[in-house]
């Protein structure tokens, strides 16, 4: 037992602590690849909204120049510059452009729509919120001062049905600053000039939307029909020109953290699964080797018992021999005795001989079994016929019950070997009550014969073993009966070459039952 702990303690120090410990490492740093993986994502999210946030950006300042160079001196004329006419027919997005001289606070100049309704309609509107943005167009004179064009949204609030943003930017000219302005619609403009930008970025790699924050599903994305909303696409950044609006980045099929929860636990799965796997390995392994350990030690025991076993009847029948032929015994009578004596060690030692050769056999499927059908009853009549006065001379009385005419398919040899073992071991492991009960019947296509003792008894534990080669028991009282510890693995290899079983019923202090079980008869 000693070997076998050290043997389990060196497999478990050699292959598990190591496979344990890599698993615990790659586990704790799956957190830090999933950080990683979003610190990706996040980076390639900026890059995309760098890139479309500039493009809008372009677009507005193309915009802006185009006007400007046609504001120098068409405060004055009636009709909409060629240049704004333009832009306003081409740009569905854009709803008006104004201009308005911000100096001495005059009322908005000129609106430039391609209708007079909307003049009518934005202009105290437009007023209203360069009143309100004081601040943020002095901040735009000083750019243009320090020789920056900058555009930016005018903040104001527009009604619930009007989706609208004013980019204002300033110009100077002859007659000093002014501010010209774009009300756009953000919706139309980002489906009609970014979104082909957004298609050709996203390609089949990403699904990009924008989202605006008072609409839960997207106003444009590159899949079609996409319903997902802000709060289920992980990774939004918002527009700069646009506040109110976002653009989220997600990979085809699913979602970025559902692909980040999916590889975490495909790795721990796999993980999991080497670890079990190696453990599973290592018990196999080890309980192989547990196993190798104890048929030696077994065998060992053999020996040792096979040794005290045979020096016994010999060191007898040489002593009893030796005084007859020195003449030494007085009567006929003692002689008598000493010959019975000789007679009965040279048949104890023929007894373990044979049980010995006939496990060797056995074990090497050098023994040929001839299974025939036989008379289960008859035959166990016939042992205990020939058993019977030895299982008087030991005291032991004994019942047999048969339970009809069964017939079983089996070596006759064999059968008899079988029973004569089962005998053997209930007188041997009888102490008080002797008595042998002998039981034949039938179920389940099978036939069986139970040999019933009331002495010992066999522990749970052993009942498991006694099967197994060389094997005996080594304590309580089972282990003060000498043996070689092969007939009960003898019985079971006879019994699986004629396709039968061997089962045991017992409990310690109150003896065992062994069932033998042989196919019955096949009806043609």
């Amino acid at each position: 037992m000693q070997s076998t702990r050290k043997i389990g303690l060196i497999l478990a120090l050699v292959f598990l602590l190591p496979a344990l410990f890599f698993s615990v490492y790659e586990i704790s740093s799956l957190s830090k690849d999933e950080k990683m993986i979003e610190e990706i994502y996040n980076k390639q999210l900026e890059a995309i909204l760098f890139s479309v946030n500039q493009y809008s950006d372009d677009i507005l300042n193309s915009w802006s120049t185009r006007i400007e160079t046609t504001m120098e001196d068409v405060v004055s004329s009636d009709s909409i510059p060629p240049k704004i006419n333009a832009l306003l027919s081409l740009n569905p997005s854009l709803v008006c452009a104004f201009i308005s001289d911000t100096l001495d606070h005059l009322p908005v100049q000129k609106i430039y729509s391609s209708s007079d309704s909307i003049e009518d309609l934005y202009k105290d509107k437009i007023r209203s919120a360069l009143a309100g943005g004081t601040k943020l167009i002095q901040e735009l004179k000083q750019y243009k001062m320090s020789g920056f064009q900058k555009i930016v949204a005018l903040p104001h609030s527009w009604s619930d049905t009007e989706d609208l943003q004013c980019m204002i930017f300033v110009i100077e000219n002859k007659n000093g600053f002014r501010v010209v302005g774009l009300l756009l619609n953000p919706g139309v403009f980002i489906q009609d000039l970014v979104g082909p930008r957004l298609q050709k970025i996203a390609k089949d790699q990403f699904i990009l939307s924008v989202f605006d924050s008072r609409h839960k599903p997207p106003i444009y994305s590159t899949l079609s029909a996409d319903s997902v909303s802000a709060k289920m696409e992980g990774l939004t950044k918002n527009f700069w020109l646009f506040p109110d609006y976002a653009i989220g980045i997600r990979t085809k099929g699913s979602s970025l953290q559902v692909l980040i929860n999916e590889r975490t636990s495909n790795n721990i799965i796999m993980l999991l699964s080497l670890d079990v796997i190696l453990i599973i390995a290592v018990f196999l392994v080890f309980r192989n080797v547990k196993k190798e350990v104890q048929l030696a030690q077994n065998k060992a025991d053999f020996v040792s018992n096979v040794s005290h076993e045979i020096r016994t009847p010999l060191a007898l029948i040489s002593m009893f021999a030796e005084t007859l032929e020195m003449g030494r015994v007085p009567t006929e009578e003692k002689k008598k005795e000493y010959y019975g004596i000789i007679s009965k060690e040279t048949h104890r030692l023929s007894s373990i001989v044979n049980k010995i050769l006939n496990f060797s056999q056995t074990e090497a499927n050098k023994k040929t079994l001839h299974p025939e059908v036989l008379v289960l009853g008859t035959e166990i009549k016939d042992v205990l016929n020939t058993y019977d006065f030895h299982l008087t001379n030991k005291g032991f009385e004994y019942t047999f019950k048969e339970s009809g005419d069964i017939r079983v398919l089996a070596d006759k040899e064999a059968l008899i070997e079988v029973l004569i073992n089962l005998l053997d071991n209930a007188i041997k492991y009888s102490s008080d009550k002797k008595r042998i009960e002998i039981e034949t019947g039938s179920e389940n296509n099978e036939g069986f014969v139970t040999v019933k003792d009331y002495g010992v008894g066999i522990s749970s534990q052993d009942q498991k073993l006694i099967f197994n080669k060389f094997y005996r028991v080594s304590s309580g009282d089972l282990a003060k009966s000498k043996g070689t510890g092969l007939g009960l693995s003898l019985v079971k290899q006879l019994m699986e070459a004629q396709k039968g079983r061997i089962t045991v019923s017992s409990k310690s202090g109150k003896g065992s039952s062994f069932t033998a079980y042989f196919p019955l008869e096949t009806k043609s």
